[in-house]
């Protein structure tokens, strides 16, 4: 496959004008042309979660089961960079469906809001139940608020970065590249196509440069104890949302090009090879390098390579209704796994288990994390969606249609 694809399965012809964020109130009565929907990338945000999920399982802090110490090593070296990679996904994710979904008769406002009916009542229900499960303390005041906020990875301090429920941290940084997408959208209308090969490459080089610069130039402090890094490079180059913001672009350009007509689009056998390869290779890297920078590219060309799949109209696991029903349901997974390992380790006191009761352990907080983000997903992210929604939107410019 190539190029080609994008015009040979009829994008250009449904993708219309990504124009302007617009204050016209008269473009809400325009039919506007959309893109087709991608289900296999809805599919694959289950499988993102899941690798953070394995990767939490891993650190002492959250669970890892195991009393055998060479069963524990394989088992955190096996997927001890699937919580990086993960999260590199999402944020990556992040800018490819921005641009993707973005519509012509679309203002800022309508665009936070939505935004905001999406991720903040999820965070704040799972924030209250850190308290309830004694993940958060309540004296901590200054730590929990920061979460609540989502500001606490602002903060150079240790003690910010995991408060409360743990994968938080990560809206951070969401937030402020949501904040910033109409801004950023607009100025990349303004940058020609047939510079967006370009712009992607630039963007990861410069992603890249600026890691580089950390590691030589940050001078490092105290070690983060489970991880072979200082709290200083840790903040500055993975925690301190502005680093991150190359994995957003990265995406916002990866899209541009295959609405474009100019990605290359590889088979999903040969990007998921690549990024397996990658992933083995990011274990002989110096450990800042292996969290971030080095997964931009081989992301980038798994997503493409997974929409070209929906633009063939190709079934696949990923596109099937069960993956899509649990891509639905990953942000609340997302958001539940560490407070049910977090809640596992406390009832099971610590202690450890052989192979197969530690595996029956991990299994059991998956089905239950799982079971726990349907419910969630169903009685409370839905119905908040919609009741924030109808109750702020913008009248005849936001229509309620089912959460991607």
């Amino acid at each position: 496959m190539n190029s080609a694809l994008n015009r040979e399965t009829g994008v250009d012809a449904v993708r219309g004008d990504i124009n302007n964020f617009s204050e016209d109130p008269s473009l809400a009565t325009r039919n506007l042309p959309r893109l087709p929907k991608l289900p296999s990338l809805t599919g694959s945000r289950f499988w993102a979660a899941f690798l953070v999920f394995l990767f939490h399982s891993s650190l002492p802090s959250d669970l890892a089961p195991f009393s055998d110490p060479t069963t524990q090593h394989i088992f955190t070296v096996m997927v001890g960079k699937a919580g990086w990679l993960g999260v590199s996904y999402f944020f990556i994710l992040s800018g490819f469906i921005m641009v993707w979904s973005a519509k012509d008769n679309d203002t800022p406002g309508d665009f936070y809001l939505r935004r905001f009916a999406k991720i903040y009542p999820t965070h704040c229900l799972t924030w209250v139940i850190a308290f309830i499960i004694g993940a958060t303390s309540l004296y901590q005041y200054k730590l929990w608020s920061s979460n609540l906020l989502l500001l606490n990875t602002w903060f150079d301090d240790v003690h910010y970065f995991f408060v409360g429920n743990r994968p938080s941290w990560s809206l951070c940084i969401e937030a402020m590249f949501y904040l910033s997408f109409p801004f950023l959208f607009r100025i990349m209308k303004a940058i020609p196509e047939k510079f967006d090969l370009f712009g992607l490459s630039a963007i990861t080089v410069a992603s890249l440069l600026v890691q580089t610069a950390i590691y030589l130039w940050v001078e490092p402090n105290h070690m983060m104890g489970a991880f072979p890094i200082s709290q200083q490079h840790f903040w500055v180059s993975y925690i301190f949302p502005p680093a991150r913001i190359f994995e957003f672009l990265a995406g916002m350009f990866a899209a541009r090009l295959l609405i474009n007509g100019r990605a290359l689009v590889l088979r999903k056998t040969a990007s998921l090879a690549l990024l397996a390869v990658t992933y083995v290779g990011s274990m002989y890297i110096p450990y800042q390098f292996s969290m971030s920078v080095v997964f931009i590219i081989p992301v980038c060309l798994l997503i493409i390579s997974m929409a070209g799949n929906d633009l063939e109209n190709k079934k696949t696991v990923l596109n099937n209704p069960t993956s899509v029903w649990l891509g639905e349901i990953s942000y609340a997974f997302y958001m539940v796994h560490f407070l049910v390992l977090f809640y596992f380790l406390n009832l099971t006191a610590g202690r450890k288990f052989s192979l197969a009761e530690g595996i029956g352990l991990i299994v059991v907080a998956l089905v239950l994390s799982v079971s726990l983000a349907s419910f969630m997903y169903k009685y409370f992210e839905v119905p908040m969606m919609k009741l924030i929604l109808n109750k702020f939107r913008t009248k005849g410019l936001v229509i309620m249609q089912k959460p991607s």
